[in-house]
């Protein structure tokens, strides 16, 4: 699913710098001040259709700015005028704007911001469900780098709530939510068996390494190959590679080949490295047919610590290298 291009004009700032440091998947707060984009967005630069709250003067801080324009964003916002539905300049660019400033309050504000404005979408069910698909496109689709699936949880919850749903799309979000509460980040990820190349069995638990990225791959693919080549080429992960010994495991990178095709996958493991690495796929296609792990596309990583927590969910190399850099 391809994101809007006609992204907002302050994002165009923002976008590449900070999605690759996974600030829209985190709950914390962006460490950069509100008042980097409070005026653009305050003074309607780039959606000048959108209705924009007033901010009493009496708000001087500026992350103040942000919960009060994350509570009053959609106050004089016409649920009712489905017209703007196809109207993307307004509406998904004002969505755009909103789920921005999101990332600048804490998560227990955006939590009830985004409760709040989808009470409100209730007074036209219509609006609400794509209010919903949005909130789809931009929290929950893989390739979305606003990817946030903590606050994508309220969301769901608030939907599923409404009893204004189709049956179609309560089946999906009800889906959803089954699926994303599987492995969310600070719990013990599912375990599973792999099977080696020369046939013997191991448990992802078992494995002894202080630190373990979690890469799903298949054959020919093309994403797979760029991110095998962004591990190998960090000089960050080759630090933490080089404190590994015959007595410790300090980072080891388990790839898994979740589907049928073996001897596809055989011939992939020519090109993909071994000093570090380990690979193993699934025999019997647990993860798979019983949804142990929500794999929405191929690849995906997440990062693990030596007791398997999930430190890390859905991640990007850069992601990882951000971890250890703040861990030294």
């Amino acid at each position: 699913m391809e994101l809007n291009r006609s992204l907002p004009i302050l994002f165009s700032i923002f976008i590449l710098a900070l999605s690759s440091c996974g600030l829209y998947r985190s709950s914390k707060v962006n460490t950069k001040a509100f008042d980097e984009l409070e005026n653009p967005i305050l003074v309607q630069s780039a959606n000048s259709a959108f209705p924009m709250p007033d901010i009493p003067e009496s708000i001087k801080d500026g992350q103040e700015h942000a919960i009060y324009l994350s509570k009053h964003y959609w106050d004089k916002f016409p649920f009712n005028d489905t017209s703007l539905i196809s109207k993307p300049e307004i509406t998904e660019q004002g969505f755009v704007d909103y789920i921005h400033i999101l990332n600048y309050i804490p998560f227990n504000n955006a939590r009830r911001s985004v409760r709040i404005m989808l009470y409100k979408a209730r007074e036209n069910p219509t609006m609400l469900a794509h209010l919903g698909s949005l909130f789809q496109k931009y929290y929950y689709d893989a390739n979305s780098p606003f990817r946030n699936e903590e606050l994508y949880i309220p969301v769901l919850e608030s939907l599923l709530s409404s009893q204004l749903l189709s049956e179609t799309d309560y089946e999906k979000y009800d889906f959803q939510k089954e699926m994303i509460h599987k492995n969310r980040i600070g719990t013990k990820a599912a375990d599973f068996v792999y099977t080696l190349p020369n046939g013997t069995w191991k448990r992802m638990h078992a494995y002894k390494s202080d630190y373990l990225i979690l890469l799903f791959i298949k054959p020919e693919c093309k994403v797979c190959e760029e991110i095998k080549n962004e591990i190998e080429n960090s000089k960050m992960l080759n630090e933490v590679f080089s404190r590994n010994s015959f007595n410790r495991s300090m980072l080891t990178v388990l790839t898994i080949y979740p589907d049928a095709d073996v001897e596809q996958w055989r011939k992939l493991l020519p090109q993909i490295p071994q000093k570090n690495w380990v690979h193993g796929y699934d025999k019997d296609m647990t993860i798979t047919h019983k949804r142990v792990y929500d794999i929405k596309t191929i690849p995906t990583m997440y990062f693990l610590n030596r007791n398997k927590k999930i430190l890390l969910k859905d991640t990007s190399v850069e992601e990882i290298e951000s971890y250890f850099m703040k861990s030294d």
